[in-house]
């Protein structure tokens, strides 16, 4: 890499293939086996393994909830729970993904020294069990469990034997069942996994390996497959493009593809090979052919093409189109993988930033971790499409998986919103075991176009002794990928790690450390992986403003922060300069773990959003800085067509509601304005116009009165544009008594990009908002009322609720919380199999012991009416609403409905 960092080829190619075909019906067949049919040749399956599970907290009998996690947690070789006669039958029922630990209420019993990051939840070891059948067809077939992540230490035994351990709570594992001589083929077979969460390098006993909550158990989803001996390997189909761009004709590609086929048979076979490029809408095909391999007994053969493509559609932010590439086996053994394909080209300039499809794209993105309010680390997929979304409702176009591997699902969400991701290793030394975490991070994600730069590591971990890891990591990123520069977050440069990456990564460095880099690295591209840690508490009115960074003491954040976000030490440090490819905000979403104050608070409020995904006004300043004065471009996350908005950030309530302000005759209001003029009414009395500018532009983001004679009614604020005219407007009111309950659901949503339906699959989630009104329908903005939750009718569960409130104390699956700031949050889990295809049924009603996929379970007709859920509370009359369900996969699925709002755009803010 030298000034500017381009795409890298670095794979063989072999003979380029001719063959234009529609998907015949041999495609068609190989399509279907994919999907989990079972045919009549041993092609691939792949089904569930999510369901049916039991589940203890515990590491001989239950634990109870605060006693503290076991100090020496080793179950031993043949524990009795690993024993297919133990009696589990005290134990709970659970479906994966499963965070083990985020049910409980914090307990400083239990956690004396804070726990999880300082969220206070118990970190207790955890069991699973499942009892299952493998299908005596499969006799002399290859068949294996893939998980995708399990947090955190875990050891597995099948029939009471130990077969299999993981450490790394991020990347996946496959467990091979078919060379396990106690696996009874045809018979019942017991699986049992045991999870210690608190087992984690650099951090020790009561930390995992980070400092903020990392959940416990099995968080991701398991899936049974089974395939021919000779197969392709795990993350073994790789495919890259380099793209030719010729200002009459357009694009051109060159597709390089290549496949690792393995045999863990005992003799060697012939396969023919054949790669297969598909167009986004499946209707068309382009085949081209490898040729005949053998393959010996227990190796694995790497297999390239090349394929040329003349005007591809391009992968883009405003239009993230994707392909598919398939690789197919036959003669020997039959096989398919399919792995999406983007045809994108990046640019990273040293003077310029970064360019997608040689367009200029300033990445506006923000960090996150990967838990939410009730479900913690277990996220449903509908939930981080909202998560997503919630992004691009700002202009967040980019996403930084602080600090470990994604969920693999979030990735394929990015790659159909066009979400630009910066993907980054957990654990960065010059450590074997590292190296190989960060080698299966670059396999499993390489596919997705949305993923367009690696990160080794986070801030303390990238320095001192750990640089020496800087070259092996290089080495594995360049082995797997080379189509994609590398990066760290650091607060050095200049030093080993800084010349070994392609981009220099900063976390929360002002202007002037950025600017000392680009005058003395002059050839390296320049990132702000990190920024910007301007804490706020949702509608908090007034205690101390954040200026810079969490203020660590005990003090009521308030809502109001755009003094620290515009400053050149946080946000426009890199916003404000060409050279800097980008800003990574710190963090979209508040989280469990890492409070202000550990102990009276239990959760972070670095968020623009709060845990339960209620926006503060900080979403709304980033919607004005990031997308309404953002021209409509490539780097915008969709068009505003030059509309205004306008939002205060306090409430009009009397200074008498707050403790700081008792007595006072005057309230302090801020507003945030698209325009650069913003005028405040009360009662229709103007209080004066304030001047509002844009954070590149310099300081006064915000419109600012500090002394606004308070009197009961109303507060407008009022946009005007530059010839005076009056484009939006707002208004606060000062509320009455609360008088009614009031029903909404997020998720899925129109709205918020997520869809109209949940979709019966058993694991779907929807998000419900329950709001305390006045008489004049408005939120009660100090309500606090205690609002239950239940289903009425209809196949749905309430898995808890939760308020946002950072200092909130109740356990997260409790169907009740108390309002914060008059809203509460529930999450609503589908109970319905009925959308599941009817092979995968089939094939699981064999396999399943128990669960809803299991034959007992299949004889009785599952439930396809809407859910019905009610909302109460003492004093005001319960509510209902109905959320609609779905058995259409192809149209109401999460992946569906984010592929069709691609570009589209969304809106995450209401007007009281």
């Amino acid at each position: 890499y030298q000034r500017r960092v381009r795409v890298v080829s670095t794979q063989s190619t072999g003979k380029p293939g001719t063959v234009s075909m529609m998907l015949s019906a041999r495609l068609l067949l190989l399509a279907l086996s994919f999907a989990g049919i079972a045919m009549e040749c041993q092609a691939r399956t792949s089904v569930s393994f999510d369901f049916g599970w039991k589940h203890r907290t515990g590491l001989t009998a239950w634990a109870p909830p605060d006693q503290p996690a076991p100090s020496h947690p080793d179950p031993g070789a043949n524990p009795a729970e690993s024993n297919p006669t133990y009696d589990d039958s005290d134990w709970r029922g659970v479906q994966l993904p499963h965070d083990g630990l985020i049910a409980a209420a914090p307990s400083k019993a239990a956690c004396p020294s804070g726990c999880s990051g300082n969220s206070f939840i118990p970190r207790h070891v955890l069991w699973y069990r499942k009892q299952f059948n493998i299908p005596s067809s499969w006799q002399g077939t290859a068949f294996w469990l893939d998980f995708e992540g399990s947090f955190r230490n875990t050891t597995v035994w099948v029939n009471g034997i130990m077969v299999a351990s993981h450490v790394c709570g991020y990347t996946p594992f496959r467990l091979r069942l078919d060379n396990v001589t106690a696996v009874k083929v045809g018979g019942s077979n017991t699986i049992a996994v045991y999870v210690d969460p608190d087992n984690g390098d650099s951090g020790g006993q009561a930390k995992g390996s980070g400092w903020w909550y990392e959940g416990g158990g099995l968080y991701r989803h398991v899936h049974l497959v089974t395939a021919d001996p000779i197969h392709v390997e795990q993350d073994g189909l790789f495919a890259y493009s380099n793209l030719s761009f010729d200002p009459k004709n357009g694009p051109s590609a060159m597709l390089h593809v290549s496949a690792a086929v393995a045999n863990t048979g005992k003799t060697a076979g012939a396969v023919d090979v054949n790669f297969m490029l598909t167009s986004p809408d499946g209707k068309h095909s382009e085949t081209f052919g490898v040729g005949t391999v053998s393959v010996p007994p227990g190796e694995s053969v790497r297999v390239n093409g090349t394929l040329a493509v003349a005007s591809p559609s391009l992968w883009s932010s405003s239009n993230p189109t994707l392909y598919s590439v398939t690789v197919s086996l036959s003669g020997a053994a039959t096989d398919a993988v399919t792995a999406p394909h983007g045809f994108r080209s990046l640019d990273y300039d040293a003077n310029h930033g970064f360019f997608l499809n040689k367009q200029h794209f300033k990445v506006r993105g923000f960090c996150d971790h990967n838990n939410f309010a009730v479900v913690g680390m277990a996220v449903p997929e509908r939930v981080n499409l909202f998560r997503a979304q919630a992004s691009r409702a700002v202009g967040g176009n980019g996403r930084r998986t602080s600090h470990n591997p994604p969920d693999s699902s979030m990735l394929d969400i990015y790659d159909r919103v066009g979400v630009v991701v910066m993907d980054e290793n957990r654990l960065f030394d010059n450590n074997t075991q590292y190296v190989i975490n960060m080698g299966a991070m670059v396999k499993r994600d390489r596919n997705h176009p949305a993923v367009v730069i690696w990160s080794f590591c986070n801030e303390a971990g990238c320095e001192g002794s750990h640089e020496t890891g800087g070259p092996r990591f290089r080495e594995i990123s360049y082995q797997f990928d080379g189509s994609r520069p590398t990066l760290a977050n650091m607060f050095t440069f200049g030093d080993l790690l800084s010349n070994t990456i392609d981009v220099q990564g900063f976390s929360h460095q002002s202007r002037t450390k950025l600017d000392s880099c680009h005058s003395k690295l002059p050839y390296k591209p320049i990132y702000m992986s990190e920024c910007c840690s301007c804490n706020t508490m949702r509608d908090e009115d007034e205690g101390c403003e954040t200026l810079h960074d969490n203020p660590h003491n005990i003090c009521t954040q308030k809502s109001f922060n755009a003094r620290c976000t515009e400053s050149n030490s946080a946000t426009n440090a890199s916003d404000g300069v060409d050279y800097a490819v980008g800003t990574m905000v710190w963090t979209l979403f508040d989280y469990y773990g890492e409070p202000p104050v550990a102990g009276p608070e239990v959760s972070g409020t670095y968020g623009q959003y709060d845990l339960c995904g209620f926006p503060k006004a900080a979403a709304f300043w980033y919607r004005t800085q990031w997308l309404l004065t953002i021209p409509d471009g490539p780097d915008k996350t969709f068009p505003t067509h030059g509309a205004h908005e306008v939002h205060l950030v306090e409430s009009w309530e009397s200074p008498d509601s707050f403790p700081s302000t008792v007595g006072n005759k005057t309230r302090a209001i801020h507003a945030y304005a698209s325009t650069g003029d913003v005028e405040l009414l009360v009662n229709g009395k103007s209080q004066g116009a304030r001047a509002v500018t844009t954070m590149v532009q310099g300081p006064g983001s915000y419109a600012e009165w500090t002394a606004v004679p308070w009197e009961a009614g109303n507060l407008t604020a009022v946009a005007r544009d530059a010839t005076g005219a009056a484009v939006a407007a707002t208004s606060r009111f000062t509320n009455g008594k609360a008088e009614s309950l009031e029903l909404r659901v997020d998720a899925p949503s129109v709205m918020t990009g997520t869809g109209s339906s949940l979709v019966l699959d058993g694991q779907d989630a929807a998000l419900l908002r329950a709001s305390v009104l006045d008489s004049a329908g408005r939120v009660v903005h100090l309500a606090s009322n205690n609002i239950s939750f239940r289903v009425v009718s209809g196949p749905g569960v309430v898995q808890g609720s939760h308020n946002g409130d950072p200092h909130s104390q109740i356990a997260n699956n409790a169907p009740w919380h108390t309002a914060y700031h008059g809203l509460v949050r529930a999450v609503i889990r589908v109970t319905s199999t009925a959308a599941r295809p009817e092979a995968e049924r089939a094939l699981l009603a064999t396999i399943d012991h128990a669960g809803p996929m299991s034959a007992a379970a299949q004889s009785t007709v599952e439930s396809t009416s809407p859910i019905v859920v009610e909302a109460s509370s003492v004093g005001l009359k319960p509510v209902t609403i109905t959320i609609p369900v779905s058995t259409n996969q192809d149209a109401d699925g999460v992946m569906a409905v984010a592929q069709a709002g691609a570009g589209q755009p969304v809106n995450f803010f209401t007007q009281d």
